[in-house]
């Protein structure tokens, strides 16, 4: 029963029911069977552990650490959801927490940086960051960097609160370790020095059977990777510029 709910899951749920419709569109199409079929190989093998691993591990790993004391710690938002109770999402919530523990670990000042057009995520998080250290009875000092859109702006934003509060640019970087190359790449750009402190590792190199099925999940770690190529891609294109 359990291979049988498995394999529904897999095969009559997005992603593996538009692989189904794909590859039957290659069967019966008389134009564009290639297409199709490899439209189909492609969604399956991206909504794979094994694909989603081969994407992900180059941008978990190999980090660069500068020689240095940090003087604070910078973390990055991930977006909100302003009616839960907690209002980080889960993977910004990970960062958040995790860059508590380091600051209040090494008594250093923690530094959001976040903005958003219609929904401010700052105004947002500092509603957890004061829950979390009230109920641990953490004692930290914050401040809120509330006007980036982006990670480039993170790094270009957090650098002029930096120098309005006269800190140090040695820093701990917190954030997802599938975007830390990238945030590593702006925020050195910007004169900081970076410990990276990633958070929330999606690479799983321990394998089963089913792995081969199509999952959404797999298909979202996928997504999530190559929107960092693609950015790390435009960044790169524009220092030359």
């Amino acid at each position: 029963m359990y291979y049988i709910a498995k394999l529904f899951n897999a095969f009559f749920l997005p992603p593996g029911i538009f692989v189904i419709i794909l590859f039957l569109a290659a069967i019966y199409s008389k134009k564009a069977k290639t297409l199709f079929f490899l439209s189909a190989l492609l969604l399956w093998g991206i909504s794979t552990k094994f694909v989603s691993n081969l994407l992900v591990y180059p941008l978990e790993s190999g980090y660069k650490l500068d020689n240095i004391s940090p003087q604070a710690v910078v973390v990055l938002g991930g977006g909100v959801n302003p009616h839960d109770v907690l209002k980080a999402m889960p993977d910004a919530f990970k960062r958040e927490v995790y860059a508590i523990l380091i600051a209040k670990k090494y008594n250093l000042p923690l530094v959001f940086s976040g903005g958003g057009r219609k929904i401010n995520e700052s105004a947002n998080v500092r509603n957890d960051i004061k829950t979390i250290t009230s109920v641990c009875g953490c004692k930290l000092t914050t401040y809120f960097e509330t006007k980036s859109l982006n990670t480039y702006q993170n790094a270009e934003f957090s650098a002029l609160l930096f120098k309005k509060l006269h800190l140090t640019k040695n820093i701990y970087l917190v954030t997802s370790a599938y975007h830390m190359k990238r945030a590593l790449m702006m925020f050195r750009r910007f004169g900081f020095k970076v410990i990276p402190k990633p958070v929330g590792f999606y690479y799983n190199p321990n394998y089963k059977f089913l792995d081969i099925l199509p999952h959404e999940g797999f298909l979202n770690i996928s997504y999530k990777a190559l929107h960092e190529y693609v950015g790390i891609l435009y960044f790169k294109i524009k220092t030359l510029l």
